[in-house]
């Protein structure tokens, strides 16, 4: 286990994650940007959701899936409807909530 400095903010927050420090730093680069797209940005109990144009799908879905597989302790799931795309990351870890917010770009009280 590594201490994984958040990205956004001076928060430090003790997790198990397996990407290294320079893959971190450029995937907190994507999810930054990533966060500059969404349409809509809201808290969920345990997290947050996201829903962006489905023209990004992609993007989201590798972004997701890429976070997903450093970050097993958090539970990240996508959905393609229509137009749009959403996507929530939640963690029945309430120690979790401020890294989840963080990540997608939340900082306190959004």
């Amino acid at each position: 286990m590594r201490l994984y400095g958040d990205f956004m903010t001076n928060l430090r927050v003790a997790i198990a994650c397996s990407i290294s420090t320079s893959d971190a730093v450029a995937q907190a680069v994507e999810w930054s940007e990533l966060g500059q797209q969404a349409l809509t940005t809201e808290r969920l109990d345990g997290g947050v959701a996201m829903t962006f144009n489905a023209d990004i799908a992609h993007s989201v879905m590798d972004l997701a899936a890429r976070e997903a597989e450093c970050c097993g302790f958090l539970s990240i799931t996508t959905s393609l409807t229509g137009r749009t795309v959403r996507l929530e990351i939640t963690s029945g870890n309430p120690d979790h909530r401020p890294m989840i917010e963080a990540l997608v770009g939340m900082e306190g009280g959004q």
